[in-house]
């Protein structure tokens, strides 16, 4: 289930944030985190049974949404929990198209072939 940072999340966010290779000091994080705070870019926590195990950093722009950056916790880094937060978007925001970042477009490429393949 997503869940919509807020300032009351942040020590988590942060620590799921430092799962990220390139995010590698806490300035770095805090940096992401504050351009990650503004109207059109949003931040969604992935809770699962009780506990956060994913992050995802989206641009909300006119007709679509821009997957920038996805992060995960140690094993729970799967293609399945990729879906279910690509899922959870589209029932978020149903009329705006999924796009990827360069970072993520190949997983939102994996994402329309799979579904593809379920019709």
């Amino acid at each position: 289930m997503l869940v919509k940072y807020s300032e009351s999340k942040k020590q988590i966010a942060m620590g799921l944030l430092s799962m990220v290779k390139e995010f590698d000091t806490i300035e770095v994080v805090q940096l992401v985190l504050g351009r990650f705070s503004k109207k059109n870019r949003q931040i969604y926590l992935e809770r699962r049974n009780g506990t956060y195990i994913g992050i995802v950093m989206i641009i909300l722009e006119e007709d679509c949404l821009v997957i920038e950056r996805m992060a995960f916790i140690a094993n729970e880094e799967t293609v399945f929990n990729e879906n279910e937060i690509i899922r959870s978007l589209k029932s978020i925001y149903p009329d705006r198209r999924i796009m990827g970042s360069l970072k993520t477009s190949a997983i939102i490429e994996r994402f329309e072939m799979g579904q593809v393949n379920e019709d």
